[in-house]
């Protein structure tokens, strides 16, 4: 009888302690990054689920197609006042849309709160606001070069290796480097509507140039170079947007490339590939166009206590070397936890080119009616350099008709 009754206790003690076990939170963050599902599968394994079984969560992460879509729902909640999302990963382009609009809580006391690691300054033109912190940069990618090994046999007269890898080198280098080598070695981001407009933008920036810019003398010089290099730019340039495949199979030795496919080329065969910064302009630095994304705490989120605890998490130095996915880790600290694997060691080389290059974000995007026709200015100068119908000798009216083209689009 003393047995059934202890027996009878026990099973009334589970069935109590699991009816009162809560169901777990949802906690919904909308991100511009991450999209692919192997990005996903990292969030979720090396991230998420740690936190999600600290604190008897479930997070639901969703990523639509565009930016301006992720924007765009958070916006229709607000105005209904029908308030689901409690995080919003944004890219820098459209942060300030989120800001002007008042759609995401000053975080400046969180962020004093987080005395254990430091936010790069170099982003605080987008993500913060008259003082106050609003979003928290999480990752940023630039632009390095990256060479077949190969290639370093038929250097031009005067130039060496070390001087290459050093970054001592020009854009004029980079360009009798390709000749030397000979046939279409170079490989362009000139897919149309892509990447072209932020490859030229960063050899502006090495210039002095002004970005997005077409006609100033630092965009003129990017684009003389590019009329120099024409002949040994690979064809399939005009349809692809990434130099990895073409650098694996050998069709090009030459990129001047976005850290994440030349991390992909690198890491899969780090024997056959030299990283180094971007070449030298006339203003004698290299030039980068710099995106990324930052997190932050929507307006009336149903979760806010949690969600300041999630960016806690998500941000801390040995968490963001993680969460930022082969680019740039938008903390200090993290520096210290960069290994010398091949990732980590263009992780190294990306954050050299934010501290010692001309740099330029994409805030601007949001003045621009479309910025899909602003990048199609750029593709018609390029097109038009490859098919020879602009040329130096009328290379400045040719910018100077975009240049209106691309005025007409500010709102």
């Amino acid at each position: 009888m003393k047995k059934l009754l202890t027996m009878t206790f026990i099973f009334i003690g589970i069935f109590v302690l699991t009816g009162c076990k809560s169901d777990p939170t949802e906690l919904i963050i909308y991100s511009d990054f991450a999209r692919e599902i192997s990005e996903k599968e990292t969030y979720q394994t090396e991230i998420f689920s740690q936190f999600e079984e600290d604190n008897n969560v479930v997070i639901r992460f969703e990523t639509l197609g565009q930016a301006q879509d992720t924007f765009n729902k958070i916006d229709s909640e607000q105005k209904a006042e029908n308030y689901t999302i409690d995080l919003v990963i944004s890219h820098f382009g459209t942060m300030s849309e989120y800001l002007d609009v008042g759609y995401i809580v000053d975080s400046s006391d969180l962020e004093d709160d987080m005395d254990d690691r430091t936010f790069l300054s170099t982003f605080d033109g987008t993500t913060n606001r008259g003082g106050n912190r609003y979003f928290f940069p999480i990752n940023s990618d630039v632009y390095l070069a990256y060479a077949n090994k190969k290639a370093f046999d038929t250097l031009p007269a005067g130039l060496t290796k070390a001087e290459i890898l050093a970054g001592d080198y020009t854009w004029e280098d980079y360009v009798d480097w390709g000749a030397e080598i000979g046939g279409t070695m170079i490989h362009m981001k000139a897919l149309p509507v892509k990447m072209l407009t932020y490859q030229i933008g960063g050899m502006a920036l090495s210039n002095g140039g002004e970005y997005p810019v077409m006609n100033d003398a630092g965009n003129l010089k990017a684009w003389q170079d590019l009329i120099a290099m024409k002949d040994n730019v690979h064809p399939e340039s005009a349809t692809t947007s990434d130099s990895s495949a073409l650098m694996a199979d050998e069709s090009v030795y030459l990129s001047f490339e976005l850290m994440i496919p030349l991390a992909t080329a690198y890491s899969a065969a780090p024997a056959k590939y030299e990283v180094f910064p971007g070449p030298l302009g006339t203003s004698g630095k290299a030039g980068s166009i710099i995106g990324g994304h930052g997190i932050g705490v929507v307006r009336n989120a149903p979760n806010q206590e949690l969600a300041e605890k999630f960016i806690e998490w998500f941000t801390a130095p040995d968490q963001i070397v993680h969460a930022a996915l082969g680019t740039i880790p938008t903390i200090l600290e993290a520096t210290t936890v960069l290994t010398d694997d091949p990732e980590d060691l263009v992780i190294k080389k990306g954050l050299d080119t934010v501290a010692n290059a001309n740099v330029e974000g994409l805030q601007m995007i949001p003045l621009y009616t479309s910025w899909g026709d602003l990048k199609g200015s750029y593709d018609r100068i390029y097109a038009g350099i490859m098919d020879g119908s602009v040329t130096l000798a009328n290379l400045q009216d040719k910018l100077d008709e975009e240049q209106d083209a691309l005025e007409a689009l500010l709102k």
